[in-house]
C-alpha cells in the first residue's frame, strides 16, 4: 500500500489518500504522520480520500481501521472521508465508529464537497449544496408527512 500525506495551508487541512492495499501497520504508521502533523500546525480538518484502495477489509479489519483514525485527534477534528460508490456500505460503517466516538466526520464521493465540508466553521451540518452519499440517499427516500384532516 501507499498512501500519501498533503498538508495544505490554504485550507488548513491534511489531506491523507491511500492507494492499493492496506494494513494495519500502515494504517497506523499513516494515522501517526497524519495527527503529527495536525498537532504541529495546530489544525483540525483531515480528508481521508480511500477511493483509490484495491482491497476490502474484512469487518474486523474495517473497525480496527476505524478506531485507529481517530487516536490522537483533538477534539475539535472534523474529518472527511471520500469513497467511490461501492464502499459507501463501509463508510456508513465508519461514519457511525466515528460518531459514537464523539468524532465529526461524515462521508462524500467528491474531494471538493469534502473540503467544503472540513472547512465549515462552528457548524455541525453539511452545507445545503452538499451532495454527500448519505445526504442524497436520506432525500431520495424522505417522503411528505401525512397531515390528518
Amino acid at each position: 500500500m501507499s498512501y500519501y500525506i498533503n498538508p495544505t495551508e490554504e485550507d488548513q487541512c491534511v489531506f491523507l489518500t491511500y492507494e492499493g492495499g492496506m494494513t494495519a501497520a500502515e494504517a497506523e504508521s499513516a494515522r501517526e504522520e497524519v495527527n503529527a502533523v495536525l498537532a504541529t500546525k495546530r489544525w483540525n480538518r483531515v480528508v481521508v480520500d480511500v477511493t483509490q484502495l484495491q482491497s476490502i477489509p474484512t469487518a474486523l479489519e474495517l473497525f480496527e481501521f476505524s478506531e485507529c483514525l481517530f487516536l490522537g485527534l483533538p477534539r475539535s477534528a472534523r474529518i472527511a472521508l471520500v469513497v467511490r460508490l461501492d464502499q459507501t456500505r463501509h463508510a456508513g460503517i465508519v461514519e457511525n465508529i466515528a460518531r459514537n466516538s464523539g468524532v465529526i466526520m461524515t462521508y462524500f464521493a467528491d474531494v471538493e464537497e469534502a473540503t467544503a465540508w472540513v472547512n465549515l466553521v462552528g457548524s455541525f451540518a453539511a452545507p445545503a449544496q452538499a451532495t454527500s452519499l448519505k445526504a442524497r440517499r436520506n432525500y431520495r427516500f424522505r417522503t411528505p408527512l401525512k397531515t390528518k384532516r
